[in-house]
């Protein structure tokens, strides 16, 4: 996989999310009449930012609802959790081997954290 893609009609609320608050660096961004993005770098995930009412062509957006997640693996969920997400549910131990939480960037879609576990 390349990178993944989320076109948004709230593009500063998301880049402060994913820039700031989350502190994923920045790879690429432009600002052009036609086009606003912003493309970060999620531990080696890539994931683009698009300004839908700056597109040439208008973008629709539906719900996200639950079908897109995004996964970022970390070493120590724990801290991950302490740094950026008091005030959410915390981490829990799946039954599938791993530690995780989660919390919604301001278009809803989930940001999962996770751990691997053994045993």
């Amino acid at each position: 996989m390349s990178y993944v893609a989320l076109a948004t009609r709230r593009f500063e609320a998301m880049a402060a999310f994913y820039g700031d608050r989350l502190g994923f660096p920045v790879l690429r961004q432009w600002d052009r009449p036609n086009g606003r993005g912003r493309m970060f770098d999620l531990n080696g995930l890539k994931l683009e930012i698009l300004d839908a009412a700056r597109e040439k062509a208008a973008l629709e957006l539906g719900p996200v609802g639950d079908r897109i997640h995004l996964v970022i693996e970390v070493a120590d969920v724990d801290v991950a959790y302490r740094n950026l997400a008091p005030g959410t549910a915390p981490p829990i131990t799946t039954s599938w081997g791993a530690r995780m939480f989660s919390l919604r960037d301001p278009d809803d879609t989930a940001v999962c954290y996770l751990q691997w576990v053994e045993g």
